[in-house]
């Protein structure tokens, strides 16, 4: 199905769609990516914290602190990306 046939079902009265289904269902998704991506990330920040020979309290302050680094940073990016999408589906 491409996008023209979409449309066409859209047009389609007979056609029916749970918009709100459909919203948590894509959410739901994203909010599990979302958690097994926090997952492999802090897995990958401890590894190479304990290849730098950090062990105990040390290591747990050194991941705490890259993660909220990289939160920082996937923060401005996001903020970015937002914009740019209102920007994009601004009607002018």
């Amino acid at each position: 199905m491409n996008f023209d046939d979409i449309k066409n079902e859209l047009n389609n009265p007979n056609f029916k769609i749970d918009i709100g289904a459909l919203l948590m269902n894509i959410h739901t998704t994203n909010l599990m990516n979302s958690y097994h991506l926090k997952s492999i990330l802090k897995q990958q920040v401890e590894i190479l914290e304990l290849q730098k020979g950090k062990t105990g309290q040390e290591l747990e302050n050194s991941v705490e602190l890259a993660i909220e680094s990289l939160n920082d940073k996937y923060s401005e990016w996001l903020k970015e990306d937002l914009i740019n999408v209102v920007n994009d589906c601004s009607r002018d």
